[in-house]
């Protein structure tokens, strides 16, 4: 069965609320964190653009939701939020509270029993949250408050460096979806635990018994002239205590006591525990970067992703950003469906989505379906314009261009292939030099200049594509325009 791949653009409420109950096996919510801040995503050239706002106030709408929350959220839930406007105060503290109770009841519905949801916060509002989760899911289904320590030093004025963010793990039942994950031995670790090494590299000598006598079982047997001492038992049986014998995994002591030779490599590593300091926040220079402020690096959700769902399991992510979600569930053989109410962001995440696997069919909805709205989209938000086309391309925005009026698109396996969406009639390619076989032009003003410049650049092969190509009716189901991509 072909998994879901889906898109949507728009209200995440109303994206939630057209997912059916009970289908999906893991939430991921990567929320604005009541921050006081509006970020911006810098994803084309020296382009800066505002990402979305962190910026909460309560107001009259805010009031409509607290009189109708009976017929939004479950009771308890509800009672819950009522009990921390009244004592906190309407303010943009408890309205952030609020839009986000309305999500995550529709998160606890989709999610299947085994299923589970992870939210993303920090400080500034987990505590809330939490207070939310434990009367939503129930408190005795949290599992784990996860300290992200996303990077080693941060300056506070007159407190600690804020250097983590929190991660609430909660299940829908105790009985839930659960792959242990492991962390590598740390260098420290391996030298104060593996102290000896043999020509197949660092062992520790741990016992080959267990706790219970086990007498009469198959467990408790005379080995080289010894019994197990009282109250233990054999860790295996004799056969395979022979096998290790003839490996030279067992070594005696004096008194013939055996022990057994444990190596560095024969486990995966420490248990994975609630504080990850391991994977650090993307730098300025990684080649994840989107330019999208606060994009999470694909190991962060690839490890939630593979600790709390299977191959086919169904990911949801309702605020999508630069698409990191949906990356590492496509790479992890998942199902997926995320939303954003931002178009650069939803193009984003359709770019990256298809660098693993060219021409890769995406459910998309939200879009610019006429070409009215495409028109209208290219004079309000000309980035977006130029992402979301690029994107329906098959190629994302190259973030080292600069160009006059002109977006550059590449796709990273094909270097020889680039796309070009032209901004305004003064569009010009002549300060980028860059030897390419192929390349696709959006029609559009500035569109017989950037020909021209491609054409002195010696490309073999141009295509115009039509502004009516982005919105034709076959682009929901693929997220493709209507036009030869040059996949071949």
């Amino acid at each position: 069965m072909e998994l879901t791949r889906r898109i949507d653009i728009g209200d995440n409420l109303e994206a939630l609320a057209s997912i059916e109950t009970g289908s999906v096996e893991l939430v991921y919510l990567d929320p604005p964190f009541n921050s006081g801040r509006t970020y911006e995503s810098r994803v084309s050239g020296d382009n800066r653009e505002s990402a979305f706002s962190d910026i909460w106030s309560w107001d009259g709408s805010r009031d409509t939701a607290m009189r109708t929350l009976d017929a939004q959220l479950p009771p308890v839930l509800a009672r819950t939020v009522r009990a921390l406007v009244e004592s906190l105060g309407k303010s943009g503290r408890t309205a952030y509270v609020l839009e986000m109770a309305l999500r995550l009841a529709q998160a606890h519905r989709i999610l299947t029993p085994t299923g589970s949801l992870y939210l993303h916060c920090d400080p500034s509002a987990s505590h809330l949250l939490r207070v939310a989760l434990d009367a939503l899911f129930g408190a005795q289904n949290f599992r784990n408050e996860i300290v992200w320590q996303r990077t080693n030093a941060h300056s506070g004025s007159r407190r600690f460096g804020p250097v983590h963010d929190t991660i609430l793990f909660y299940t829908k039942s105790a009985s839930y979806t659960w792959n242990q994950n492991f962390s590598p031995y740390s260098s420290d670790y391996l030298a104060n635990h593996f102290t000896k090494s043999d020509e197949r590299g660092p062992y520790q000598l741990i016992t080959c018994t267990g706790p219970g006598d086990r007498i009469g079982t198959r467990a408790h047997y005379e080995w080289r002239g010894q019994f197990p001492p009282t109250g233990r038992h054999w860790a295996w049986k004799i056969e395979k205590m022979a096998e290790y014998e003839e490996e030279g995994r067992l070594v005696y002591s004096r008194n013939g006591t055996p022990r057994f030779k444990r190596y560095a490599d024969d486990g995966a590593g420490v248990r994975l525990q609630d504080v990850w300091s391991d994977i650090s926040s993307l730098s300025a220079h990684s080649s994840e970067r989107t330019g999208y402020d606060t994009q999470k690096p694909v190991a962060l959700l690839e490890r939630i992703i593979s600790a709390s769902s299977n191959p086919g399991d169904l990911i949801v992510d309702p605020f999508a950003g630069s698409g990191t979600t949906a990356v590492a569930a496509q790479r992890l053989g998942r199902a997926w469906h995320v939303s954003d109410r931002s178009t650069l962001a939803a193009s984003l995440t359709l770019s990256r989505v298809r660098e693993d696997k060219p021409g890769l069919s995406v459910h998309v909805t939200g879009f610019p379906r006429t070409s009215r709205a495409l028109n209208l989209l290219s004079r309000e938000e000309p980035t977006a314009y130029a992402a979301w086309t690029t994107a329906l391309l098959s190629a994302r925005l190259d973030r080292k261009v600069v160009a006059r009026s002109a977006v550059i698109g590449t796709r990273g396996w094909n270097p020889k292939f680039a796309t070009a969406v032209p901004l305004s009639d003064g569009a010009s390619l002549s300060t980028w030099k860059h030897s390419i076989k192929e390349a696709l032009i959006v029609d559009g003003p500035g569109a017989d200049q950037v020909t021209a410049d491609l054409q002195d650049m010696g490309t073999e092969y141009l295509g115009r594509v039509p502004r009516a190509a982005f919105h034709a009716s076959s682009v929901s189901s693929t997220g493709l325009a209507d036009y030869d991509l040059r996949f071949v």
